[in-house]
């Protein structure tokens, strides 16, 4: 197997290592780097448009620190995790919070994938509509009593009380992102 290397656009834990978790069921040589990257969205991203700009331009950010960086021109793969809210039909407070992964290798080849989807209280959404620079993790975190919730198990994990943690939708959206990458004659990437 090739080996290659992977730039995550996030210093984030989680968001690092749930792409470590993906990586680790298909590939063996692979090496994981992080970059602080502008995602150039709002804190709290509202709107599909918004948290996927948000993943791309972080995806993006960390192919070009490989590619200039680090000049690494060939099995490399930026990747960018961003999550926010959406819009959804007969929910409660008409947002669902998604998380979304956006790869891209060499060739600018993208790929995308997304965790699980769930609704917050409205308390919630009324404090992040009306200020869009708060972050649902810091409000999340204040009612947890967990100022770095969101860098830990995260605000699933509070809300399912503890049945599902962040890493694990966060890796979802990295495998999902990956299945046109393990199944390329399928997709024909």
């Amino acid at each position: 197997m090739v080996s290659f290397k992977i730039c995550v656009g996030s210093l984030n834990p989680t968001k690092v290592n749930a792409v470590k978790i993906a990586f680790e069921k298909y590939f063996t040589d692979f090496e994981i780097l992080k970059i602080r990257p502008e995602s150039s969205v709002p804190n709290q991203p509202i709107g599909m448009e918004s948290i996927l700009k948000g993943a791309k331009n972080r995806a993006e950010h960390a192919l070009n620190y490989l590619l200039n960086e680090k000049q690494i021109k060939t099995n490399i793969y930026g990747i960018g995790i961003e999550a926010g809210l959406v819009k959804v039909p007969y929910t409660k407070t008409n947002y669902m919070d998604f998380q979304f992964c956006v790869i891209l290798d060499e060739n600018r080849n993208i790929t995308l994938g997304s965790g699980i989807a769930f609704e917050y209280p409205q308390s919630v959404i009324n404090e992040i509509l009306s200020n869009q620079e708060t972050e649902i993790g810091t409000v999340i975190g204040k009612l947890a009593n967990n100022m770095n919730l969101k860098n830990e198990a995260g605000a699933i994990s509070f809300l399912s009380k503890n049945i599902i943690a962040r890493i694990e939708i966060l890796t979802q959206a990295v495998i999902c992102a990956l299945l046109p990458r393990i199944n390329q004659e399928l997709y024909e990437l």
